[in-house]
């Protein structure tokens, strides 16, 4: 019976590392900055924006929130985002994830006092600003092998094709996001 519940155990620590793979995957990653955005206007319609900022001054803690979330917010993207949840048939999902990530983006900036996102680790934004255009064409072009393998219309060596074609561009969408979830 012990055995079995580590099997089990394992297969749930699997299942979510999945997930949040799969978030990495879709330029969604929720993870880092969903939520974030409507938790912080609550405060900020209480207690005004110059409040969230000496939080962030004044609380590590606070501070590293702000800053995870602007590197997930920049490492996203919400209109391929869209797409992936659009092929995966949840469509009722994109409007709420990009209107959660247009508020996040917007109250972090507001907080950081910044007109972009990391504006204040210019390295780190230089290279996500490298990197993007081509983790995006690889997104697309994996957009495009998912919907033909989905479409039904290919099977034998071409489905495999596409697999192979898919599996490379998840190995560079991890590569070029620097990270796998």
């Amino acid at each position: 019976a012990g055995r079995e519940a580590d099997r089990q155990s394992e297969r749930g620590h699997l299942l979510a590392i999945h997930w949040v793979f799969a978030w990495t995957q879709n330029r969604c990653k929720p993870r880092g900055w969903f939520g974030i955005g409507s938790g912080v206007q609550m405060v900020a319609e209480r207690e005004g924006i110059e409040h969230l900022r000496a939080m962030r001054s004044e609380w590590p803690f606070f501070e590293s929130i702000l800053d995870n979330a602007e590197m997930s917010l920049a490492k996203a993207d919400p209109m391929i985002a869209g797409l992936y949840l659009e092929l995966g048939g949840r469509s009722d999902l994109v409007d709420v994830i990009r209107e959660e990530y247009r508020l996040t983006r917007r109250l972090v900036l507001a907080i950081t006092g910044n007109d972009r996102l990391l504006a204040g680790h210019l390295i780190l934004r230089q290279a996500v600003d490298l990197r993007n255009p081509y983790v995006d064409a690889l997104s697309f072009l994996q957009l495009r092998f998912l919907s033909e393998l989905r479409g039904g219309g290919v099977d034998g060596q071409a489905a495999d094709r596409l697999a192979d074609l898919v599996l490379l561009t998840v190995n560079g969408v991890a590569a070029g996001l620097q990270n796998t979830g």
